[in-house]
């Protein structure tokens, strides 16, 4: 630009060639576009350590089937591990991934269908859909909404 341009906005469009119509080429077009796009920053815009611990851990339901749907042929085993109970679980922190979505950190426990055993107690990480709060349990203050939005 120069010194006569100073109060002119840049469009990138005057870099490239036009049509006869004035427009840009879709190629060029196409190379602006990407070029907004690979200006990302290094680092997401939320600070490192953004999990939202929750104390005490609050009563949830976990939904199994949601996080292992059941397969398309079945072969049933009455005395198989059940995952496509509703089982009760506490929820202990929000953690945030490195896509910027949430998940749920719960503790729960599974059990045998013939229920014959003592279950299995497992922690992991659950997406919100897969979990909602106990209405059975005694109330805490801040049981509201099913993930964080910060």
């Amino acid at each position: 630009m120069g010194a006569g341009d100073a109060g002119r906005l840049s469009t990138g469009a005057e870099r490239f060639p036009h049509s006869d119509s004035g427009c840009v080429h879709s190629e060029h077009a196409s190379f602006i576009l990407e070029h907004v796009f690979d200006q990302r920053h290094p680092e997401p815009p939320w600070k490192r350590g953004d999990d939202r611990l929750i104390t005490p851990p609050r009563p949830v339901w976990v939904n199994l089937a949601a996080l292992f749907p059941a397969p398309e042929q079945l072969n049933p085993c009455s005395t198989g591990w059940d995952l496509q109970a509703e089982v009760p679980g506490k929820q202990t922190a929000w953690r945030r991934t490195a896509l910027g979505d949430w998940v749920a950190s719960v503790t729960f426990t599974v059990h045998r269908g013939d229920g014959t055993s003592g279950g299995v107690p497992l922690s992991m990480w659950v997406p919100p859909g897969a979990i909602r709060l106990r209405h059975d349990a005694p109330a805490r203050k801040d049981q509201e909404g099913p993930a964080p939005e910060f």
